[in-house]
């Protein structure tokens, strides 16, 4: 029963402030309404025409009051909105009202509460402008004056106070919230950096001796590659690391060779200049990650990389004749992931593979404009 009870799912606090303002601000319409008796059924039926199109405006306005993120200017836009929206039910609700009322005011007030929830300049503003209809209106059906605008200022202060403390306590909920998701970033941050240090050491001992008996065994690709490896790790570490294409296509070299593989590569530099630096990291991601399975699923005994230019494109060709026996998981690792993360940046991953060939493709923009 206590599982049950956990699991259950709960409205967020949004949905229930917006549910309770919806609820109190129901009257902005009954109201009116009630006070009202247009002459004809067509009469009535556009009345309840503006009316319903002032609760839809009136239902935005309470539910962009809720929205943390919304802009000022889009605030002021929708309060001008249910203004206007008010302002356009001002002569039937005077025309059609019943002997002794003002559906007008009642209306006006709840319009002036909605746009206070925004703030009190967009409040002075509706206010300053229905009450001035107010009165007018007033004059138009020879109601009084003073009671008319007593009604909508009234209407207006007391849904306000008792719709503030909710969006009040909403926007506090929302700042505490904000500060929890910031302390668990920090935790997760500081977590990372004690075990990107850890394996720093670990990796930098390591690969300190390969190294070392690399340099007594007078070899000095492997020498190089634990050295720039070496060199990666820390600046890693200290978040120092970019993706250079230069750098990963040198590595690829070192590391194929080191593994008995004959590598050909036509990566002309007036072509790597010409890349953007996001177009260059993610030929380089791709490189390091073609090298990576090229060497953990096939037999591959040459391999050929090439950087052309296919205006306004440069296209990365990473080419081998070890074709692979196994297929690949389709648990997002791999390049199945790296063929995702490069079409979310606008470029395209193409693998061609034959009986004796696999190739694998990149297409991107040579500018950073076309990436997104």
């Amino acid at each position: 029963m206590e599982s049950s009870l956990l699991q259950r799912p709960r409205l967020s606090p949004r949905l229930i402030v917006l549910g309770v303002l919806m609820a109190c601000f129901a009257w902005a319409v009954i109201i009116p309404w009630s006070l009202t008796a247009p002459p004809t059924a067509l009469l009535r039926t556009l009345y309840v025409v503006g009316l319903t199109g002032f609760g839809a405006t009136l239902l935005w306005v309470l539910w962009s009051s809720v929205s943390p993120d919304l802009t000022s200017g889009a605030k002021w836009f929708r309060a001008a909105l249910l203004v206007t929206v008010s302002l356009a039910l001002w002569a039937p609700a005077h025309l059609w009202a019943g002997p002794g009322h003002q559906p007008w005011a009642w209306l006006a007030g709840f319009a002036i509460a909605a746009c206070a929830l925004f703030g009190w300049r967009m409040a002075a503003a509706a206010a300053g402008t229905l009450a001035a209809a107010t009165l007018v209106g007033g004059q138009v059906i020879h109601a009084s004056l003073a009671v008319g605008v007593l009604i909508t200022l009234t209407t207006a202060a007391a849904v306000w106070v008792m719709c503030q403390g909710l969006v009040w306590m909403l926007r506090l909920l929302w700042e505490a919230q904000a500060g929890r998701e910031a302390q668990a970033n920090l935790v997760i941050a500081q977590e990372r950096l004690r075990v990107s240090r850890e394996l720093h050491d670990v990796l930098g001992h390591r690969l300190s001796i390969i190294a070392l008996k690399a340099e007594l065994a007078e070899n000095d690709e492997i020498r190089t590659l634990a050295t720039e490896t070496l060199r990666d790790a820390r600046r890693a570490v200290y978040d120092q690391l970019t993706t250079d294409l230069p750098s990963q296509l040198h590595t690829a070299e070192l590391v194929l060779s080191s593994a008995g593989i004959r590598v050909s590569i036509d990566a002309p530099q007036d072509v790597i200049n010409r890349a953007s630096q996001a177009c260059s990291e993610l030929m380089a991601t791709v490189a390091r990650e073609a090298v990576t399975n090229l060497l953990r699923h096939s037999a591959a005994t040459q391999v050929a990389i090439s950087l052309t230019t296919e205006e306004p494109h440069l296209r990365l060709t990473i080419a081998n004749d070890g074709v692979s026996r196994r297929r690949e998981s389709s648990d997002g690792t791999g390049l199945a992931s790296l063929a995702a993360r490069c079409a979310t940046q606008g470029a395209s991953l193409t693998i061609i593979q034959n009986e004796s060939w696999f190739e694998l493709r990149l297409r991107c923009s040579a500018d950073s404009a076309g990436f997104r």
